[in-house]
């Protein structure tokens, strides 16, 4: 308990929000789409879904909005979830997308969207390189839990460091990882 508050205050500390960042790319992102405020139509089946949960999902309903919200934008299609009870998030994100999910890695896909849960799944260095093989410039990498724990924090600090990682995004709870080889390597501390 001790370890997440302190990375809570340290991240406080370093947060910011659209106005802190420089890059046309993240700065869109995050106006656009993390803090977009507009209703949308999925967000009344996602709202039941969770209402209807017995045990505690494994995000909050507004990080569920913002994954489903994520698709949309960037109009993914291909979708890898890996996790070992990955039955609540296939449910949020399909909502007004047209995607296809899988919960294996194929050998011939790339994905354009792949979400792992470190409090679910055990990774390592040599799982992150076969993981970033299979996804393409435009691909997101969604790493939920990333400070839930020094395990957490430390497989996040590798994966955002990674050669192929071009811009990383730590908004606490949830990493995103993007590959777009145009842009120069930053990492952002954003607050939601």
């Amino acid at each position: 308990m001790f370890f997440k508050i302190k990375s809570f205050l340290k991240f406080i500390f370093k947060a910011t929000n659209q106005h802190g960042v420089h890059s046309p790319f993240v700065y869109n992102l995050i106006t656009l789409c993390f803090y977009d405020k507009e209703k949308k139509a999925s967000y009344s089946s996602i709202e039941a879904i969770y209402a209807n949960q017995n045990d505690t999902p494994p995000v909050s309903l507004k990080k569920a909005k913002l994954l489903n919200r994520l698709l949309t934008y960037f109009n993914y299609k291909q979708v890898l979830l890996l996790e070992e009870h990955s039955g609540f998030i296939s449910q949020i994100l399909p909502f007004y997308n047209a995607i296809t999910i899988s919960n294996h890695m194929d050998q011939s896909d790339k994905y354009d969207f792949i979400y792992i849960d470190l409090n679910k799944n055990t990774i390592d260095l040599k799982n992150i390189d076969e993981l970033f093989r299979k996804t393409n410039n435009d691909s997101l990498f969604v790493v939920n839990a990333i400070h839930a724990s020094k395990r957490n924090a430390d497989i996040w600090t590798q994966i955002k460091e990674h050669s192929t990682v071009k811009v990383s995004i730590n908004t606490f709870t949830i990493g995103f990882i993007f590959f777009r080889k145009e842009q120069v390597k930053e990492h952002f501390t954003i607050r939601l």
